[in-house]
């Protein structure tokens, strides 16, 4: 006759025995996984939009490994939706270069224009190429009389953003002084 001591012991070895074969299968599967997903590389980043692209551009270039950009000064979002003359290539490059993630820069030079349908547009565009969109809002010292309906759409968008920061504005109230402090919140954003 067996006592409980010995029925514990039992208990206990098919207990650990069990963890083993799962621990053992855990491993395995994290090996097969592995296998079948090569390791990512870092992100491949695009930014497309307007003279705030211009001036980003360089500046991501420095932190981002990864990146292409295209701006065009005092293009539109309605330029870049329809491909309207005065956007350039209008991101025509994006799909072969086939970036994770697509930052757009656009919506200050929509004067009282902008429109939700444009910006859908775009996004569509980019998420048809396989590519995340972040939209990045104005800085919050831009003071154009349209700043305010510009946010509004770019929030009815529902696409990632990145929000107004307190980079500081010249003058003219909508460019920044600088652009280094920018894209480095941004490139936060990106990763």
């Amino acid at each position: 006759m067996r006592n409980s001591g010995e029925d514990r012991d039992d208990w206990r070895r098919a207990l650990i025995a069990g963890a083993c074969t799962l621990g053992v299968a855990a491993v395995a599967a994290l090996v097969v996984a592995r296998r079948r997903a090569p390791p990512k590389g870092p992100l491949r980043v695009a930014l497309i939009g307007d003279s705030y692209a211009v001036g980003l551009g360089p500046e991501l270039a420095r932190l981002l490994p990864d990146f292409q950009y295209e701006g065009h000064v005092g293009t539109s979002t309605r330029q870049w939706a329809t491909g309207a003359a005065g956007c350039g290539q209008c991101g025509g490059w994006i799909p072969a270069y086939r970036p994770d993630v697509t930052v757009v820069s656009l919506g200050v030079n929509d004067g009282g224009a902008a429109r939700l349908a444009d910006y859908r547009a775009i996004a569509d565009a980019v998420r048809a190429n396989g590519s995340q969109v972040l939209w990045v809002e104005p800085p919050a010292g831009v003071t154009t009389p349209t700043v305010g309906q510009t946010r509004q759409v770019i929030a009815a968008l529902g696409a990632p953003t990145v929000p107004a920061t307190e980079t500081p504005v010249s003058s003219d109230g909508l460019h920044p002084q600088q652009y280094a402090g920018w894209a480095s919140e941004i490139a936060r954003y990106v990763s």
